[in-house]
């Protein structure tokens, strides 16, 4: 079995099928791991991240495009234009499992339109269209017009205004729905002039052992359906967790500074799903159905916002006003800005305007105003670039004395759940090859009041450090294996509902093939490692595994997480030694040949 490649050439409007050869798929399995064994073998060392060159992978694992539920996760993979490392963005939906359903596991394009365009994906066809008549709309316009003239049968994915506009941290947005996250791959489809990418594919694929995979499906949709943890996801989405963050002290304000946030006691996780009428959208069949958006009165959805968005505008920037926090939110989903890296941009900007180091002034804590003003600002061309367009490790650079409070590790906008009350976390965006996100891992774990029993070792309360590397390995090695099979990672991490063993008997039912617990393993491991590889060959910033100097050097004074700081000296050593890569964190060649990965 080889997994089928539609390469798309946008300088010479042509396409070809390719397969990758079978002992890569033994390797790789698919998805993502197919994705990054094309990156690391395809990619030259002076092919810039914005260079037409540039491949931009779109993959679904062989899981997807079954009938099978949970099973349409969509890993986007590029050489990142943020990072100069690799970069993912994780999107849900049914675009993942629509393309495998047209044929094809792995959409390729590289080369750059010379104008607009969308790529119009019909069964094995493949066409190019004019996307002039879609330019300037916004990522839900953008999908109605295309389901509108194409049929509602085709799904889309698109890049917003933000994208068009040139801004670094633009982002794809699936189904004018789901973001795909973190930043990284949205300027790099927009730098190839791409708006849209509509697919319709065909029958189910085909499942080896149906009934097998069934049953095992079966068992994962009954314990879904016991656990309070999943019913708490499935009501409030990552904003479970919001509670736990904030009893850990990990939503901290003014970009960090501040540990006690008392206008955070108005916006819980309660008050926000009774903002308004509220309906799940989320995957086909999955018994999660953690995605929902609130309905106004006229039938317009406004996007619900997540965690991420909760303790970046209202934690690190400091709205306060839950209405203002919703319409930014929405705003970022339709402009096609990652919620992340535009929280993290504004709170750094307003502190450089704070401390002098910026004249602008046109930001403050908490103004909703002003925040809404910002970010309308960056889905709009400007005849000179603003400064806010281009991302916390960029603007570090602008700023003199900036860094050490800039939120960004190797270029990336870290997620604003500070790193200093949650030592998993802090060890997750220190080390993450995408750059500081711990969404790479999925490790939430230290806020899950009752943490699955197949997690390794024994669980220690969040600003401990005793077994804190073996669980973000865990975790890193299970969610490439999700990637790399299709199934989705919220299910499986964010909610726990999978267990390591369902996910190996299920790619084994899937394919027909025995699987073992240390396949999987190896498979994630081996993922992980040329990712790193990868992106300390490519990256354009420093690898060190270091936080900011705020985060790693400065001590709250305030808050539940006074006094702490990230015990980086102490876990970096053990996660490189069980990783068995050398002292600095660089995989050495016996391990790569121990793991057969061939560079």
């Amino acid at each position: 079995m080889s997994s089928r490649v539609l390469r798309v050439h946008l300088d010479t409007n042509t396409a070809r099928l390719e397969e990758t050869p079978e002992a890569i798929e033994q390797a790789y399995l698919g998805g993502r791991g197919i994705a990054v064994w094309m990156l690391a073998h395809e990619l030259a060392s002076g092919v810039g991240p914005l260079s037409p060159a540039n491949v931009l992978l779109f993959s679904a694992g062989p899981l997807s495009g079954t009938n099978l539920a949970a099973t349409g996760n969509l890993v986007i993979s590029t050489r990142s234009p943020l990072t100069g490392g690799i970069a993912h963005s994780w999107a849900n939906g049914r675009w993942g499992a629509t393309l495998r359903r047209a044929g094809f596991d792995i959409l390729a394009i590289d080369g750059q339109s010379a104008e607009w365009c969308y790529l119009q994906i019909d069964g094995s066809k493949m066409s190019i269209q004019s996307a002039k008549a879609l330019t300037g709309l916004n990522t839900i316009e953008t999908v109605y017009s295309l389901q509108k003239h194409l049929g509602d049968e085709y799904n889309v994915l698109c890049i917003g205004p933000a994208g068009e506009a040139g801004v670094s941290y633009s982002n794809i947005v699936v189904e004018g729905v789901y973001p795909a996250e973190p930043a990284g791959t949205g300027i790099v489809m927009a730098n190839k002039r791409i708006k849209a990418i509509a697919v319709r594919g065909g029958d189910p694929r085909p499942v080896a052992e149906p009934q097998n995979a069934q049953a095992i499906i079966d068992k994962i949709n009954k314990r879904t359906e016991q656990s309070q943890l999943a019913a708490g996801i499935k009501q409030f989405g990552s904003n479970f967790y919001l509670p736990f963050a904030k009893e850990w002290g990990a939503l901290t304000g003014r970009n960090g500074q501040d540990g006690r946030l008392s206008h955070l006691n108005t916006i819980t996780r309660t008050t926000l799903a009774q903002r308004g009428k509220r309906e799940p959208i989320g995957c086909a069949q999955c018994p999660l159905q953690c995605h929902s958006h609130y309905v106004r009165r006229d039938g317009e959805s406004i996007a619900y916002p997540e965690l991420e968005a909760v303790a970046g505008f209202s934690g690190r920037y400091g709205v306060s006003n839950i209405d203002s926090l919703i319409l930014a939110n929405d705003q970022c989903l339709r402009l096609g800005l990652d919620v992340v890296a535009t929280s993290n941009a504004i709170a750094f900007m307003t502190e450089c305007q704070e401390q002098g180091l910026s004249r602008a002034g046109t930001l403050s804590w908490g103004d909703d105003d002003a925040l809404l003003a910002a970010i309308q600002r960056l889905g709009q061309r400007q005849e000179k670039r603003d400064v806010l367009s281009l991302g916390v490790g960029e603007m570090q650079e602008i700023f003199f004395g900036s860094a050490a409070f800039a939120p960004q590790v190797k270029g990336l906008a870290m997620p604003p759940l500070d790193p200093r009350a949650l030592h998993e976390v802090a060890l997750a965006i220190a080390t993450s090859p995408i750059g500081g996100d711990y969404r790479y891992a999925m490790a939430y774990e230290e806020l899950v009041p009752d943490p699955p029993n197949w997690l390794p070792d024994e669980p220690t309360h969040p600003q401990a450090i005793k077994g804190k590397a073996l669980r973000l390995i865990w975790h890193e090695r299970f969610a490439a294996a999700l990637d790399s099979a299709g199934v989705c990672r919220r299910l499986a991490l964010l909610a726990y509902q999978i267990t390591p063993t369902e996910l190996t008997e299920l790619i084994s039912a899937v394919l027909g093939r025995p699987m073992t617990g240390q396949d999987i393993a190896r498979l994630g491991e081996r993922i992980v490692t040329v990712e790193r590889v990868f992106s300390q060959k490519h990256g354009t910033t420093s690898v060190a595994d270091i936080l900011p100097a705020r985060w790693n050097d400065t001590a709250l004074t305030d808050g539940r997480a006074t006094g702490h700081l990230p015990a980086l000296d102490d876990m970096l050593p053990e996660y490189y030694r069980r990783h068995l890569w050398d002292e600095q964190g660089n995989p050495t060649e016996k391990r790569l040949a121990d793991l057969g990965i061939h560079l």
